[in-house]
């Protein structure tokens, strides 16, 4: 038996004598591991539980007993449901193939020893352990229910932990599309960029861009974005007298929690970027120097660098949106970076009425000899693609109705449709 660490209990009655977490006291409760406890059997019965028009299904069940003298202690229970009764491979979301899973875990955990699990959390569930298509749905599936309980420390280590009996439950499910997460998303904001101090909600704050073919976490949608541009030191006379009035720039998330941004230091170091981590100070990015460099965040941590761009670097001078929309001509998209400082990444807010889907390019002015379109293998005019690398001549892309961010960076050939 191990001992039970500080952290991992909750209030013990008065009389049980604690002394340090490395005493061998008898006293001190110790950590079991328990060989079992019980579900009980679901209100419902054999009836049908119809998931599309049901709010829950509600579980109880017995609480282990984790230690010894049955000090009460932080436990944490995860429900588990399967469609062929067994509970051998557990469906992992971030995993490529799931074919040899034949359980699932919700994301969800409970502290109490009950649990109204949401019927559409059990139906999507369902159909990521089975894929049925939408025309093969059953109308009926029996659903067999376990509960895992576990005790963890603060580094989210488990220390213990007992599966429960299974139980099930009748259920008639319905067609749940799946999808990946859709990666995240930091903003550009400040005197640096043409929308200057925007906001998502009046499309004026400029997103990053999406790494093309970048194995983006399929749970949370984390990952790295980028952006490369011609960025300013600040090291120049302007009018105000502010060393960072035009250069000066921060990175927001998408909840635009100022407390969390992207900063620069606020000591005067150019060209590193650091999370304010709750409203400690933090001042303007800039350059080291005037000249073309990737910014690079990593949304997974939220931490960012930014270096030097070394690659080659052509002067298209603006670039246009022409598709179904337009008629096939020229919309000019805008600049990213402000009046008077060298561009090279573009914008165009785009609203697409209910009806047929359209189809566009990214072009030169006056030309079509250099022109960008969807570069994913095997694409067919008017394919949807979100993000990834514009290759030249390439087909035409696609979107259906809605309001986007249609960005393009020109150096890279990258483009990022942002639904707003």
């Amino acid at each position: 038996m191990k001992k039970i660490f500080s952290y991992a209990l909750m209030m013990i009655a008065t009389m049980v004598a604690f002394t340090s977490c490395e005493s061998d006291q008898d006293s001190n409760p110790t950590l079991l591991t328990p060989t079992e406890f019980t579900v009980n059997n679901p209100a419902v019965g054999d009836a049908v539980v119809d998931l599309a028009k049901s709010k829950s299904v509600q579980l109880t069940w017995s609480q282990p007993q984790f230690t010894t003298m049955n000090a009460p202690l932080a436990a944490q229970y995860e429900v588990q449901f399967s469609t062929t009764g067994q509970f051998n491979t557990k469906y992992d979301d971030a995993a490529d193939d799931n074919s040899g899973a034949d359980y699932i875990a919700l994301d969800e955990t409970y502290t109490k020893c009950v649990a109204d699990v949401p019927a559409a959390d059990i139906a999507k569930a369902l159909e990521k352990l089975t894929r049925w298509t939408e025309d093969a749905v059953p109308a009926e599936q029996k659903v067999s229910i376990r509960v895992r309980a576990f005790v963890a420390n603060a580094s989210s280590e488990t220390l213990s932990e007992v599966c429960s009996n299974i139980v099930s439950i009748n259920a008639a499910p319905y067609y749940v599309e799946l999808k990946n997460a859709t990666p995240i998303m930091w903003y550009l904001v400040g005197n640096m960029f043409g929308a200057k101090w925007g906001t998502i909600s009046d499309a004026t704050a400029l997103p990053m861009f999406m790494i093309p073919d970048y194995d983006y976490d399929k749970k949370t949608g984390s990952g790295e974005i980028e952006y490369t541009n011609y960025f300013l030191t600040g090291d120049y006379d302007n009018p105000d007298g502010n060393e960072c009035s035009t250069a000066g720039f921060k990175i927001q998330p998408s909840d635009f929690n100022w407390d969390f941004g992207l900063t620069g230091k606020g000591d005067g170091t150019k060209g590193v970027i650091v999370n304010r981590n709750g409203g400690k100070d933090g001042g303007h990015i800039v350059a080291p120097e005037n000249g073309y460099y990737t910014i690079k965040v990593n949304t997974a941590n939220n931490t960012a660098t930014m270096t030097k761009y070394e690659g080659e670097v052509k002067d298209y001078g603006t670039i246009q949106l022409s598709g179904s929309f337009n008629g096939w001509t020229d919309t000019p998209m805008l600049p990213y970076n402000s009046e008077g400082v060298e561009n090279h990444v573009w914008y165009y807010v785009m609203e697409v009425p209910a009806g047929d889907p359209i189809q566009f390019k990214f072009k030169i002015a006056g030309s079509w000899d250099s022109n960008w379109g969807n570069g994913t293998t095997g694409a067919n005019d008017g394919d949807i693609s979100y993000y990834g690398t514009g290759a030249a001549g390439g087909k035409n892309l696609g979107l259906g109705e809605g309001k986007y961010m249609v960005s393009f960076n020109d150096i890279t050939g990258c483009y990022s449709i942002i639904q707003l």
